[in-house]
């Protein structure tokens, strides 16, 4: 790759440019993810004076990317942010905010120059069953609403089919490219199953009815233990529940708990439980309880025919995205990327950060 003056390092996610009714999707992986992954959150990146109309950022290959189209990008990404997070919050955010969707625009510029390299097309009927889709996913069921809600992102009608055809452009190249070389072995499935029991064990579980008596336990013990008295000799528990002040019947919703999310005190006791029957008070964080298990779900381990397809896809989503991620960067080695302002460098040391992200996780996966 032959930068100036440096290098770029980021995956692309598929589909850089999906696209979403409320907002565009910002090419590259979500803020917080870059968190959680080690990658810098805070890369500085001076802002350009609002007083300046357009300016080229960057050329990749020759072909720039312009201030407006940067503008543009974070504004849809500002329309999600708003509904998400306090103000302050996305001030602090702007800077990795405009690094991370500048260097997805140059990724996304690279992989269109590689469609169009390669001789991607997409026809107009395509683009049509996409814009189809979005009307029946965001509940519009006249071309006034579909317009009326791009005019609000500052979109017309032909720029959404222009970013609809790019998002396709890119999710057939890599499909070409990339995902349909991968291929997951019965091996890999049978030592995904075998190396994650806990993936494939759902753990007991149980229906509750209960009494419960909130407050000191010292002051409602006497009062519990006559309640359970009642119960476990048949009185009806919701009519035992109002006879005292601090009682309360809390009925079988059913649905299932699983025993390790119980309260310390019943975790401990509800495992030795019969089904049917009310137990003792137990004493709990909040006063005593007393149970009746309605239902148990014993411990169940799924059998590798039943998971081989969840983890076959598993599987083919990790190779994928790793595999996306090493296409990229090797568009990127190969690229022409000139950072003409200077204010956006930052994107080198995400790019950086990325690739060792990348080699570490590709290590501990030998």
């Amino acid at each position: 790759m032959n930068v100036n003056p440096g290098a770029s390092r980021r995956p692309a996610m598929l589909g850089a440019t999906c696209i979403a009714l409320a907002a565009l999707c910002v090419p590259g992986q979500a803020l917080a993810q870059d968190a959680e992954n080690g990658l810098p959150a805070t890369t500085a990146v001076a802002r350009v004076p609002d007083n300046i109309i357009n300016m080229v950022l960057v050329t990749v290959n020759g072909d720039p990317i312009l201030l407006t189209e940067l503008r543009s990008m974070l504004e849809d990404r500002m329309t999600l942010l708003r509904q998400q997070m306090p103000a302050e919050e996305i001030e602090a955010q702007m800077p990795a905010l405009t690094t991370q969707i500048l260097a997805g625009m140059v990724d996304q510029k690279m992989m269109l120059q590689r469609a169009d390299l390669v001789g991607i097309t997409i026809d107009a009927n395509m683009v049509d069953r996409q814009i189809q889709n979005l009307r029946e996913t965001n509940g519009f069921s006249t071309d006034a609403q579909l317009n009326a809600a791009l005019e609000q992102m500052g979109l017309t009608m032909d720029q959404l089919r222009e970013q609809l055809r790019d998002n396709l452009r890119q999710q057939r190249l890599a499909y070409d490219e990339v995902q349909r070389q991968i291929f997951v072995s019965e091996t890999e499935i049978s030592d995904y199953y075998v190396g994650n029991p806990d993936l494939f064990t759902a753990p007991e579980q149980v229906r509750l009815e209960q009494l419960v008596f909130i407050g000191e336990p010292s002051a409602l013990r006497d009062q519990a233990f006559e309640a359970a008295s009642e119960v476990q000799a048949g009185a009806d528990a919701s009519t035992v529940g109002e006879k005292y002040v601090n009682g309360q019947h809390v009925a079988d919703t059913g649905s299932f708990i699983a025993i390790a999310d119980l309260t310390e005190g019943l975790a401990v006791e509800v495992p030795a439980l019969p089904v049917g029957a009310f137990s003792d008070p137990i004493e709990t964080t909040f006063g005593y309880s007393i149970v009746k298990v309605v239902e148990r779900s014993e411990q169940n381990v799924a059998e590798l025919d039943d998971a081989r397809e969840a983890i076959r896809q598993r599987l083919t989503s990790d190779k994928s995205q790793a595999r996306m991620n090493k296409y990229v960067r090797n568009l990127r080695d190969k690229a022409s990327i000139e950072i003409v302002d200077s204010r956006f460098g930052g994107i080198l040391a995400l790019w950086e950060a990325s690739e060792e992200s990348d080699d570490a996780e590709a290590t501990s996966r030998r």
